[in-house]
């Protein structure tokens, strides 16, 4: 009888423990919401030109979604990637060197990383950024996604947006 108690103590532990988990959302509260067409690419001669401007207040279905009294953040990031082709039709990542950052903030590595930072007025999540390329066939890859930064002790929003103008958050584009 008493090894058939510990057999039974031994699944009830086992069973509690098994039904815990360690996934992201029960640590982290986050919050998903979608707006499109957030994020917009534009060429005009031997400038590529993107820029983003989220508004604090989101429209949604019912309320506007206030992503700063949610996340506590007054910055968010996006990523996006530029390739050049090469003499053999291939596409290589570059990592830009003229870059004019004009609202918000820029992190350049393999990657960008466009910083949208909430205006002096706590209105709009603003981001510009230009960058000179020289002669050659490029290709920009937009990350659709603009995820919260340091949104300690609140919670984590990820607006899922699209490119304005570009169905496939890719522009392929030649700069003479």
């Amino acid at each position: 009888m008493k090894k058939y108690i510990q057999h039974i103590t031994i699944a009830i532990i086992t069973l509690i423990f098994t039904g815990c988990t360690e996934s992201d959302d029960e640590f982290f509260a986050s919050k998903i919401v979608t707006s499109n067409e957030l994020i917009e690419v534009n060429v005009t001669g031997n400038e590529l030109n993107v820029s983003c401007y989220v508004p604090r207040l989101l429209p949604q279905d019912t309320n506007p979604f206030d992503i700063y009294l949610t996340s506590t953040s007054r910055k968010m990031f996006f990523n996006y990637t530029l390739e050049k082709k090469n003499t053999n039709g291939a596409w290589e990542y570059i990592t830009p060197t003229s870059v004019t950052t004009i609202e918000g903030e820029n992190q350049i590595g393999d990657y960008i990383s466009g910083i949208t930072v909430l205006d002096a007025l706590d209105t709009t999540y603003e981001y510009e950024s230009a960058i000179t390329l020289a002669a050659g066939q490029y290709r920009v890859l937009i990350d659709p996604e603009i995820i919260t930064l340091n949104s300690q002790n609140a919670v984590m929003v990820t607006v899922k947006t699209s490119t304005f103008g570009i169905p496939s958050n890719a522009l392929e584009f030649t700069v003479n």
